[in-house]
């Protein structure tokens, strides 16, 4: 009998599954960048007509638009939309609630492998960074691709909630983030930095149905996954209540946030076939689109 694949394993596969239907958004503008397979927004050398101007001396005459010249006896060019790559930045949320649950720490993982995956087939250049709280690390393609990015991660410290506010994106970059979004705050300064700049902004958000709803009832003594903070807490209907409208307020409040900033945001349910699920709300947002 084989043995049973590995999570970090199921995670790849899965990612690998879900890159062979959806790919990050990268149709939706034109791109500044290196050469490349995509069209740009300034002038090059693919075959979609863009404009014309004036010739120069030093020109390609092989982009002398003769026609024109024989019409008009001047002499102009024929500029062709540019081909270049997408520069792509992903940010990843390492803090201690991503990893609360082994299904929440297999979706952060194939959703982040997912986009590397995309980047990749787009021959985008990618740059990878984990944060939590004020620390900040590059991770490399090829350690997400092995399934052993969290390995090379300097040892967590309780810092707090991770709530980052200076990461570093490039202008013009399609800049994802991969996080829960559970901690305070408001988030119009991270989402005014994706949406600042050029490019195109995405918050992906993994969730938990289970976070959702306070379950229990009673006494109870709760520890703080990331501060390590300890509080007695008694839970009734209504306090449930309460927790309920305001995890729903919260999200509403990112939700918002992202539409008024230009910057798409979708969650990314735990539960489920990573393929499935990015067929919902990240494909009705526009964080996902498939593949032609």
């Amino acid at each position: 009998m084989n043995a049973p694949a590995s999570p970090t394993a199921q995670a790849r596969h899965g990612a690998l599954m879900a890159a062979a239907r959806w790919r990050l958004p990268f149709s939706r503008q034109s791109w500044r960048g290196p050469a490349g397979s995509w069209l740009g927004a300034g002038a090059g050398s693919s075959i979609d007509f863009q404009d014309h101007r004036n010739y120069a001396p030093g020109d390609d005459p092989r982009h002398i638009h003769w026609q024109a010249f024989a019409r008009t006896g001047a002499l102009t060019m024929k500029l062709y939309r540019a081909e270049v790559a997408p520069l792509v930045d992903i940010t990843v949320d390492v803090s201690a609630s991503m990893t609360f649950t082994p299904a929440k720490a297999r979706r952060t993982d194939d959703v982040l492998a997912f986009c590397v995956a995309s980047a990749e087939r787009t021959g985008a250049p990618l740059r990878l960074h984990a944060v939590a709280g004020r620390r900040i690390s590059a991770v490399a393609a090829e350690e997400v691709r092995a399934g052993r990015w969290r390995e090379r991660l300097p040892a967590a410290t309780a810092e707090g909630p991770s709530a980052p506010t200076a990461l570093p994106w490039r202008p013009g970059a399609l800049k994802v983030l991969i996080s829960d979004l559970l901690f305070p705050g408001d988030p119009a300064a991270l989402v005014s930095l994706m949406g600042a700049g050029a490019g195109v902004g995405i918050v992906l958000a993994p969730t938990l149905a289970e976070e959702a709803e306070l379950a229990w009832r009673g006494n109870a003594e709760l520890t703080d996954c990331e501060t390590g903070v300890v509080r007695r807490q008694r839970a009734d209907d209504d306090l449930a209540s309460r927790y309920r409208e305001a995890y729903a307020r919260h999200f509403a409040l990112w939700r918002e946030a992202c539409r008024r900033r230009g910057v798409l945001f979708a969650r990314v349910p735990s539960e489920g076939e990573l393929a499935l699920v990015l067929g919902g709300e990240a494909l009705s947002a526009g964080a996902v689109e498939a593949l032609a």
